[in-house]
């Protein structure tokens, strides 16, 4: 039980930090520096990243679960040490620069009646993924293939679903994605049932952070508007409930979410697309190609592009057209 808190509170610690880190670096170059949401949530796709270089660097050498344990340890520690630093250094350097204020309007009462039921919603939401009441792994095999990590010496050595040693190699392209690798690094490292990691701890975790995401896009769409406490409380509470309907529906885009969190296709659902939207509504273009490399490490993309990748091209796509016309309109 005790490790099992110190796990949850290496999560919450090392994307925090870094993600901050990361936001407060891109706020120098941008002047956006965003806010706890959305460093939280940038912090957890830092993860993905850590866990992918590891990931692949152990492939490359010897395969062995204990290698990238050691590798993935090693780097986050080192990571976390000098985002930390880092973090308060520019913590103190953007409190010097930044001394201009804005009076802020006093949200209506109304508002805050639909931030506590978003708030409410949101928690029960957490708490029922958590607790695992909806759970569906049906042609999922993320658990089996962390157990077989565990139980061999070598990663993609047994089949997961057989536990006997694969008669035929395992497709490189499948063999890259890092979720069960990173499974099975946090369970061994922290002597953690894996079950209780990919199944409880881990979709919590990542429904936790594409709902900041949300928070944090709800901020860049209603940012002047003067009723944006209610119409960001709005759009989180249509999010949760856009998740609910999706439930119902085996081949919607939002059915793992609630039922399989701790899927690529979840992620790439809940997580990265939100916050990738996010990013570019700030223009933060180089930043948001982020989101777009985490979809290639943890999700089977079909016909070589993903979701992520058609989004981003669209959006810069549409971006250019609408400048080339105001350029043509002015001149």
């Amino acid at each position: 039980m005790f490790k099992t808190v110190l796990l949850v509170l290496f999560l919450i610690m090392i994307t925090f930090f870094s993600g901050r880190t990361i936001c407060l670096l891109s706020g120098m170059f941008s002047g956006k520096r965003g806010d706890f949401f959305s460093s939280f949530t940038a912090g957890s796709l830092f993860l993905i990243c850590l866990s992918f270089a590891s990931h692949f660097l152990t492939l490359f050498r010897d395969g062995m679960l204990a290698s990238e344990k050691k590798l993935l340890g090693f780097t986050s520690i080192g990571v976390f040490t000098v985002c930390y630093f880092a973090f308060v250094i520019l913590k103190v350097m953007s409190g010097k620069t930044s001394k201009e204020k804005k009076e802020k309007q006093k949200p209506a009462r109304s508002a805050f009646v639909f931030l506590t039921i978003a708030s409410l919603l949101s928690i029960a939401v957490s708490v029922m993924i958590a607790g695992g009441f909806r759970l569906d792994s049906y042609g999922d095999e993320i658990l089996e293939t962390t157990v077989s990590f565990m139980n061999g010496e070598r990663m993609f050595s047994l089949d997961p679903l057989t536990g006997l040693p694969y008669r035929e190699g395992v497709p490189m392209k499948h063999m890259m994605l890092c979720l069960p690798g990173l499974y099975a690094v946090l369970s061994d490292a922290f002597s953690t049932r894996p079950s209780l990691v990919v199944l409880h701890i881990m979709p919590c975790f990542w429904f936790v952070s594409g709902l900041f995401a949300f928070i944090s896009l709800s901020g860049s769409v209603f940012r002047d508007d003067k009723d944006a406490l209610m119409k960001r409380s709005l759009l989180v509470i249509a999010a949760v409930a856009f998740v609910f309907a999706t439930d119902t529906v085996f081949y919607a885009q939002g059915y793992s979410v609630l039922s399989a969190m701790w899927t690529g296709n979840a992620i790439r659902c809940w997580v990265l697309i939100p916050f990738m939207l996010y990013l570019l509504f700030e223009k933060k273009y180089i930043f948001a190609l982020m989101p777009v490399l985490c979809e290639a490490f943890i999700c089977r993309t079909s016909f070589g592009i993903g979701f992520c990748t058609f989004i981003y091209a669209g959006y810069t796509l549409i971006m250019l057209i609408g400048r080339r016309s105001k350029c043509s309109e002015t001149s």
